[in-house]
Parts: structure tokens; C-alpha cells; sequence
């Protein structure tokens, strides 16, 4: 393989917070909108955070990344802990999670804090899937402990089935990416099937079969794929999107990321999640530099990468 497992940890790791830097000045934006003030967002920019920094979406990828490091393993006691030292609610902490946190305050346990919230039902909103890169470039080559991480590292504040499921989905699309030699064409119809094969729930499945529809008929039109697979906080109208839009634009980062933000929405966390995939895909190197160089704490980000590689050259 042209390109080495490290770098692609690393630029998995340091895809997320690109996706997310480079999202963020334009969330909640809608296409059109960001279409109409900058054409296309290949930048970074200022916007409630300074120019190349991270939110919430990189900022819990932290603590997961910093969990596996130290415990070996996702340990869901240490990580809501982790997740609650390193809160900081300028970074735009979605309401589920701050929700959660707010209860284990009060003595709540996690697991019961998780589940009560929004009528007992628990959150499916994206922010399992978002954080989620660590767990899946860890874990690439063995989906069943990949499936169990996915799990433990979900339901903390998480705990609606179609909020795991959408990790899980987003987590296998970058194991699949990790293992997948950028040097050959991408076969995106046998990617989307691997996907196919994880869906549980009928809104995800229908959501992947669109997506191979969409790849098969070429469309490139970013009002139609917000129509169709969605720009929202929700995992299965924005998990889809990113993985849209690094199957349409596989061949570069650059490009799948750009195209992911320009969706608008959640661009933050949907640039996120597609940086994630794609640094896994491309490896660090096709990041480019010029953003690399205006992101927040790069330096610590790309050693958690190089740090989970170690742990897991060593586990083998």
C-alpha cells in the first residue's frame, strides 16, 4: 500500500478537525446561502470561533482518542469523565450531550442520564457518529470489537438506537476506507453493499440504498442530494451526506471536504465526518497544507493519531 496505516490514522484524526474547522464559521447556513457570500468554502475562515478551529464534533474525538490511549480500550466510565473534563461550551456542545451532563451533575449515573433524556428515548442525533474516528481507525480490521467500541463509545450520551447506528455506519465507512489502497480506483458500489450490510433500521438502509442510486446516476447537484439524504443534526440526515459526498469525490480530500461543507446544515459536523473518511482513505499527506497549518493544537491531534497507530502495531 502507497500509503501507511500511521498516516492514515493520523489523517483520519486530523480530517476530523479539518472538516469541522472548515465548517464551522458557515453552520446552519443553508447551500444557497453559502453559495451566494463565498461560492465555495475552501478556506479557513472566523466564525463563533476563531479562524482553524475545532467544536464540539473534535473536541469529544479528543476524549475518545485519549480513552483508547490510556485504557487500551474504550471504557465508557473513564470516557464520559474524559468527556466531561474537557467540556468547554464555546465549542458549540449540541443540546443532548450538554443535556447528559447536566444530569450526571446531580449524581445521575451516565447510563441512566443518557437514556432519560427526550422522553426516555434517548438522543439519535449525530454526536456519537461525529466523534467516532478514533474508535474506527483502531479497530478497522475486526468488525465485531469494532461493533462493541462503537457501542460503548455511543451510548454515554447516545443512547437511542438510530444515534448508535449511525456511528456504527459512519465508523465502518472509515474502516472500510483505512483498508481501501488509494493507488486503485474505488470501487464505490461494493463500498456502499459494505455498508448495506450494517443498517438495521429501514430509514438507514433506504438512506444507503439512495446513496449508491445517487453515485450510479452522477449527481453532483448539492440541493438534491440535501433533499434526499439531508444537512441536519440528526444522524440519518447527515451521516448519509458525508459519506456522499466522500464516494462522490473520493479521488480528493480536498474536494469531498469542500463539497460536504458546501452542503450547509450541520456543515461543521458533516465536513467532520467526511474529513474523517476521507484522511482515512488518502492518508495525512493529501491534506492540504495550508489548512494544516491554521489548525488548532495540529500538534496534538496528529500525536493521538501517531499514538493509537503505536498502541495498535503493538496489540498485533
Amino acid at each position: 500500500m502507497s500509503i501507511s496505516l500511521k498516516s492514515k490514522f493520523i489523517g483520519s484524526i486530523l480530517g476530523t478537525a479539518i472538516g469541522d474547522a472548515l465548517g464551522m464559521p458557515v453552520e446552519g447556513w443553508s447551500p444557497s446561502k453559502i453559495e451566494e457570500v463565498f461560492g465555495e468554502v475552501r478556506e479557513m475562515m472566523t466564525g463563533f470561533l476563531p479562524e482553524g478551529s475545532y467544536t464540539d464534533d473534535t473536541e469529544m474525538a479528543i476524549g475518545i482518542a485519549e480513552t483508547i490511549i490510556e485504557k487500551g480500550r474504550v471504557d465508557p466510565d473513564h470516557l464520559i469523565k474524559v468527556f466531561m473534563h474537557n467540556y468547554d461550551p464555546r465549542r458549540g456542545y449540541g443540546i443532548s450531550t450538554t443535556m447528559v451532563f447536566r444530569l450526571i451533575e446531580k449524581g445521575i449515573p451516565w447510563d441512566e442520564a443518557s437514556k432519560s433524556i427526550f422522553n426516555g428515548k434517548g438522543s439519535y442525533g449525530n454526536g456519537a457518529a461525529m466523534r467516532i474516528a478514533p474508535v474506527a481507525v483502531f479497530y478497522y480490521d475486526d468488525f465485531e470489537e469494532l461493533k462493541r467500541a462503537v457501542y460503548d463509545a455511543s451510548r454515554v450520551t447516545h443512547m437511542h438506537p438510530l444515534g448508535i447506528e449511525g456511528a456504527l455506519i459512519q465508523a465502518t465507512a472509515i474502516a472500510l476506507a483505512v483498508r481501501k489502497d488509494p493507488r486503485k480506483r474505488l470501487d464505490v458500489e461494493d463500498f456502499v453493499d459494505n455498508l448495506l450490510l450494517v443498517c438495521e433500521s429501514d430509514v438507514f438502509r433506504e438512506k444507503v440504498k439512495k446513496i449508491g442510486r445517487m453515485l450510479a446516476e452522477g449527481i453532483n447537484d448539492k440541493y438534491v442530494v440535501v433533499k434526499e439524504l439531508g444537512n441536519g443534526y440528526e444522524s440519518f440526515t447527515s451521516v448519509p451526506s458525508a459519506i456522499y459526498s466522500f464516494l462522490l469525490h473520493w479521488s480528493s480530500f480536498e474536494d469531498a471536504v469542500v463539497y460536504a461543507v458546501s452542503l450547509g446544515g450541520d456543515a461543521d459536523t458533516i465536513g467532520a465526518m467526511t474529513g474523517a473518511i476521507s484522511g482515512a482513505y488518502h492518508g495525512v499527506e493529501a491534506i492540504p497544507q495550508r489548512w494544516l497549518e491554521k489548525l488548532e493544537n495540529y500538534e496534538y491531534l496528529k500525536s493521538l493519531g501517531e499514538k493509537l497507530w503505536e498502541l495498535k502495531t503493538k496489540s498485533k
